[in-house]
């Protein structure tokens, strides 16, 4: 599926880009979702999708994106991907990585209101299985997982089916909407929920990008959680020329990042194709 930035053509099993009157491909920068090279949620990157995309990051200008903070990036992600991307987007995009170096940092103080709501809302969770510690704190952002942050993957996978059968986590998010209008709350997983201050956009991530890449096309790979989620200010902060692909798997970002390598060295074939709106494959 792609958003309605450009216009796309079918490629396998995933939609990708038509080229049509854009600029020159060689000012085209990428912005990858962790959460759409990894196998699942918290998941590593397989060493052969590693190897081919640090390959890829080599020669093109890489950026990753996650919600999660920077030392779990540093856990499920290779020391040559972090050091071959240009920079890393951590904590839902307040913060900027380059290297082992921040570089831009969003900070903002949450009420302690607020904390007192999170403890409260941890507290009565009927889930029988909870762990401690239950709450991520960003400089700018506030993750919550019910499970337990540092969960396993069976007990993620515990807590996500018991979830399906209750739904106390949009309820947990009807409540807080209400009693906090200045922030904004996402599901960003199963398990967990994503708290931002209103002070601060994803959008910002562009305008990020367009500093350190004055003239560049931005072609963005994310999950349809992160697309309906958090990164939706920076979807719609996007430029017309700009394109993203909403991918469910690395399969399906190495299958367009073949079409890439193919695009750059002149192999594939420049369509010219109109749609007003995104198509699903």
């Amino acid at each position: 599926m792609m958003f309605t930035k450009s216009d796309f053509t079918p490629i396998g099993r995933v939609t990708g880009p038509i080229v049509s009157n854009l600029p020159n491909s060689g000012g085209d920068i990428y912005l990858f979702d962790l959460d759409a090279i990894t196998t699942r949620s918290h998941g590593h990157l397989e060493h052969s999708f590693a190897v081919y995309l640090e390959d890829f990051a080599r020669r093109r200008p890489c950026y990753l994106l996650t919600r999660e903070n920077y030392n779990n990036v540093v856990t499920r992600v290779q020391n040559g991907i972090r050091q071959t991307f240009a920079g890393i987007f951590a904590a839902s995009g307040t913060e900027l990585w380059v290297g082992q170096e921040i570089r831009v940092r969003s900070e903002h103080d949450f009420p302690d209101e607020l904390y007192e709501f999170v403890v409260n809302v941890v507290q009565k969770s009927a889930y029988p299985g909870k762990l401690a510690p239950l709450i991520d704190n960003g400089a700018a952002s506030l993750r919550i997982c019910l499970a337990g942050t540092h969960s396993t993957v069976s007990q993620l996978k515990a807590y996500s089916g018991w979830e399906g059968e209750h739904q106390e986590l949009p309820d947990i998010m009807r409540e807080f909407q209400v009693r906090f209008p200045d922030y904004s709350i996402y599901q960003d997983t199963d398990t967990s929920l994503l708290v931002l201050p209103n002070s601060y956009s994803s959008a910002l991530v562009q305008n990020s990008l367009l500093k350190r890449h004055k003239t560049a096309r931005l072609i963005c790979y994310l999950t349809e959680r992160s697309v309906t989620g958090y990164a939706d200010p920076l979807c719609n902060a996007l430029l017309s020329s700009d394109i993203v692909s909403v991918v469910e798997a690395p399969s399906d970002v190495s299958q367009l990042l073949s079409y890439e390598n193919r695009r750059h060295s002149g192999v594939e074939p420049m369509i010219d194709l109109h749609h007003s709106e995104y198509e699903e494959v």
